[in-house]
């Protein structure tokens, strides 16, 4: 878990903007808005209400889903009461003064950073019970931490992506584990309760993830069901059921009956736009494509995919069951006329990543049996072409998204050569390399370099300005330090079992 850990803070220190986190929060126009007004109204005992909430854009209530706020209202209730304690005036009204610099967005940012650290750590201990650790450590590395993930957690934290990759790494390792022990982990009636909830969450985090919810809680249910009477089916069955029905019905029908003047989003998403013709050439780009073909941003969920089928094992078919409802998401990134508006295909390899971080340990491990050393040389120079793509998003005018006509008549943000523009500021670097050390690195040269100056303000009777730079560099370590905390936490309950 070591190098997990590591892993996860080089890329906190390269993409981790300070300077915007105590700017914006790290929000970004709209839906970040969405999300954060879900958690504030949970936090600030206002839901289902949203009349006290801020919206950058005129809407009565959120248009994104809520699982990711749930998900961080206690995250943002902790650190809420700094805002308590300092007076601000965000417990009773969100505004655009007092949001994007709050510690309430803080508590946000930071529960994001504390999930895709979880996740990445859960995967590992699940994939090391079927692989080498050292080969588990890298399938994670290579597949999660530097493929693009780590962008949802340290440049766009308030959002829904951190959490819905979170939702199906625990699912994953409580699968793997249950299967490791034919079905002996997941057994106990609140146990199904938990997985029920997690199931709702799910759904509520990412709607296209609707089968996933469905389909997860079946692999437990239908596990060994030659020894279960009819009863205990029935039981484990309703343990499921009820509390999956109940957060439905809190969080998605109840706030739509509260506030029925609301608006939602339309099924348009998950239309067809084009002809034919049109989305299989459009299928081809998703591949291949230079703005964000899945060859550069996500190779190893391909080479996922080929340990998939190298795979010889029994639990081989149930695994290919587990991975079904991802042909749903494959089918919206096919068929929508944009990746998504942000970074590579979201929609769909956020959900998919947690699956194949096994398959590629299996692949990995059947090509060290073969190639040897060479086997992670091949895996690093496969990891170049997405770090770099992720290193460089946003970094300056070669690397920008905006928006863009793209596929079916849409337009949305994106650039249409962003793989030229990433490896021409890499192999630029004496023109480029402030583009490319926008984050720890340069906090801690002008953090470092202004040290002289601050002290001399704060003589002179500027010490107001203290409490906002040590805040932030409170932040930041709180940040950085996460993965190595949870770290050394998992690593303790492991000695202890």
């Amino acid at each position: 878990m070591g190098k997990i850990a590591i892993a996860i803070f080089l890329s906190a220190f390269f993409l981790l903007r300070p300077f915007s986190m105590q700017e914006t929060g790290l929000m970004y126009p709209h839906d970040d808005f969405d999300y954060f007004a879900h958690a504030s109204s949970l936090v600030f005992g206002q839901f289902p209400s949203y009349q006290k909430e801020y919206f950058d854009y005129p809407h009565l209530v959120p248009l994104g889903s809520i699982g990711s706020a749930i998900l961080a209202a206690p995250f943002v209730f902790t650190f809420s009461l700094i805002d308590r304690i300092k007076g601000s005036d965000i417990s009773t009204q969100r505004t655009s003064d007092n949001v994007p610099q709050s510690w309430s967005v803080f508590g946000f940012v930071f529960s994001s950073v504390f999930y895709f650290s979880l996740a990445c750590l859960l995967l590992y201990q699940a994939v090391k019970l079927y692989v080498k650790p050292d080969i588990a450590s890298w399938a994670v590395i290579f597949m999660a931490v530097c493929q693009g993930m780590p962008l949802f957690a340290f440049r766009r934290p308030v959002f829904s992506h951190a959490s819905e990759f979170f939702l199906q790494s625990l699912l994953l390792y409580c699968f793997l584990r249950n299967e490791k022990v034919d079905g002996a982990f997941i057994k106990r009636w609140w146990q199904f309760v938990l997985l029920g909830v997690v199931a709702a969450l799910v759904f509520l985090t990412r709607y296209n993830n609707l089968f996933f919810a469905l389909v997860w809680p079946l692999f437990f249910i239908g596990r060994n069901p030659q020894h279960k009477t009819r009863g205990e089916l029935l039981t484990q069955a309703l343990c499921v059921t009820l509390p999956l029905i109940f957060f439905l019905v809190f969080f998605k029908w109840w706030p739509h009956l509260y506030n029925p003047n609301g608006q939602g989003y339309s099924i348009s998403l998950v239309m067809p736009h084009g002809t034919i013709l049109q989305i299989i050439e459009h299928l081809v780009h998703v591949f291949i494509g230079i703005d964000w073909g899945l060859i550069f941003t996500a190779p190893f969920l391909l080479l996922g995919l080929l340990g998939l089928a190298l795979w010889k094992a029994p639990l081989k078919k149930t695994y290919i069951l587990v991975m079904l409802p991802l042909i749903v998401n494959f089918y919206i990134i096919a068929i929508y006329g944009s990746q998504g508006g942000w970074y590579g295909y979201r929609y769909m390899f956020v959900s998919a990543f947690p699956l194949l971080v096994l398959p590629l340990a299996i692949l990995m491990d059947w090509a060290e049996q073969r190639l040897g050393v060479w086997n992670k040389i091949l895996m690093f120079l496969f990891a170049l072409m997405p770090i770099v793509s992720m290193i460089c998003f946003e970094s300056n005018d070669l690397t920008f998204i905006v928006p863009i006509p793209q596929y079916f008549g849409l337009i949305d943000y994106s650039n249409a050569n962003y793989q030229i523009g990433a490896w021409q500021t890499v192999l630029q670097i004496q023109q480029h390399w402030q583009d490319i050390f926008q984050g720890g690195g340069e906090y801690f040269y002008k953090l470092y370099s202004s040290i002289d100056l601050w002290y001399s303000l704060c003589k002179i009777g500027y010490q107001q300005y203290f409490p906002m730079i040590f805040g932030l560099l409170i932040k930041v370590l709180m940040i950085y330090l996460a993965p190595f905390v949870l770290w050394w936490s998992l690593s303790r309950i492991s000695v202890r079992k």
